[in-house]
């Protein structure tokens, strides 16, 4: 189902804030409070909502080093893909696996708690797998921009809503 104007801005609240109160949400979104919430509720049960989460802060709960890996895989078929995306699954200092096109294979977010730790994570686990060729790390100095919100304002609106 495509969004209409009132859903979209409904999502674009909860991207920023999940704990919005229905009834602020319904005001923004001109819509009364009940039906507001079974809009919300359609929504999830659509699949546009995934899950709410809470963001931390890594600093604060001691994960102040975020690498971004570069990985080429020596099998590149689709059991070597499989395989590797599993082990990216298991592994809880992967944040984040890309499929890529172009040189690399795979870009992995990795986040630890020293370098030390990332070191560990890529000569003793990483490159220890047979299907990895090759990584290539690049720390992440400064984090410029980050968001879990999706650019809803490029999503065309149907005509008529």
């Amino acid at each position: 189902m495509p969004l209409d104007r009132q859903e979209r801005i409904i999502l674009e609240i909860l991207q920023q804030d999940a704990t919005t109160p229905v009834a602020e949400i319904a005001l923004q979104a001109n819509l009364s409070a009940p039906s507001c919430w079974r809009r919300i509720r359609q929504l999830r049960e659509a699949g546009y909502i995934r899950r709410q989460v809470a963001v931390l802060d890594p600093d604060k709960v001691n994960l102040g080093v975020t690498v971004i890996t570069a990985v080429t895989l020596s099998d590149k078929s689709v059991a070597g893909q499989t395989r590797f995306e599993q082990f990216a699954m298991e592994r809880h200092e992967v944040q984040e696996c890309l499929l890529l096109s172009g040189g690399r294979d795979y870009q992995l977010k990795v986040i630890v708690p020293t370098i030390k730790a990332y070191g560990y994570f890529l000569t003793s686990v990483l490159l220890d797998l047979p299907i990895v060729e090759s990584a290539e790390s690049n720390f992440v100095l400064r984090e410029a921009k980050q968001t879990t919100a999706l650019p809803l304002g490029l999503v065309e609106i149907p005509s008529g809503n």
